[in-house]
C-alpha cells in the first residue's frame, strides 16, 4: 500500500488549491470588515462634525484643497480651531473625539492606512459660504496613497475650486452630510 509519486503530487496539490481557496477568502473578509469599518469610523467623524457644527455654527473651513484637509479636520475636531481656523474661546474649547481613531501626522487614518479626506463645500466667489455641508473621503481598497504620505488626493476624484467632487471614485467611501455616495 505505497504511494506513487504521482498520487503524492496529486495529493499535495489539491491540498495546495485549498489552502489558496482559503486564504482568498479570508483576504475578502477582512477587506470587507475594514469597509465596514471605515463607514462605522465615517459616521463617527460625521457626528463629532455635527456636534462642531451645533457648536461654532458651521463645520470647518477648508480655503484651499491641499494636503492640510485632513490636518484642519482632526485639529477643528479636538476643539484646536473654530471654523474660520482661529483658536477658539476657552468656552467654546471643547475636545469632540471621544473615541478612538487611529492619528497619523495629525490625521485621521481610515483601516486601508490612508488618511480621510474632507472637504468643506462650496465657497463663492465673495468669500461667502453657500452650502455649509462637508465631503468625508476614504481612499477604500482601491485608492492610492503617496508611500511617503505626501500627497492624500484620491485617485481620479477632482475637486473644483468651489469645492465640488467630480469624477471616477475608484473604489472610494464617499460621506456626506446627506448620507453615503
Amino acid at each position: 500500500m505505497a504511494f506513487t509519486v504521482i498520487e503524492t503530487i496529486c495529493t499535495i496539490s489539491i491540498f495546495l488549491i485549498v489552502i489558496a481557496g482559503i486564504l482568498k477568502i479570508r483576504q475578502t473578509l477582512q477587506g470587507r470588515e475594514k469597509q465596514i469599518r471605515t463607514r462605522t469610523e465615517m459616521m463617527q467623524i460625521a457626528n463629532w462634525l455635527e456636534e462642531y457644527y451645533e457648536l461654532h455654527g458651521d463645520y470647518p473651513k477648508i480655503i484651499s484643497h491641499n494636503d492640510d484637509q485632513g490636518d484642519i479636520l482632526c485639529s477643528a475636531l479636538h476643539g484646536n480651531i473654530d471654523p474660520d481656523g482661529n483658536v477658539p474661546a476657552a468656552i467654546k474649547k471643547i475636545d469632540l473625539v471621544v473615541t478612538s481613531l487611529e492619528e497619523i501626522d495629525g490625521k485621521f487614518v481610515d483601516p486601508f492606512l490612508s488618511d480621510y479626506i474632507y472637504y468643506h463645500k462650496l465657497r463663492s466667489d465673495d468669500g461667502t459660504w453657500q452650502n455649509p455641508s462637508y465631503i468625508l473621503l476614504s481612499k477604500g481598497p482601491k485608492g492610492q496613497q503617496d508611500p511617503q504620505r505626501q500627497s492624500t488626493i484620491s485617485k481620479g476624484v477632482a475637486i473644483s475650486g468651489e469645492g465640488k467632487v467630480s469624477g471616477q471614485f475608484n473604489g472610494d467611501i464617499i460621506l456626506t452630510n446627506g448620507g453615503f455616495l
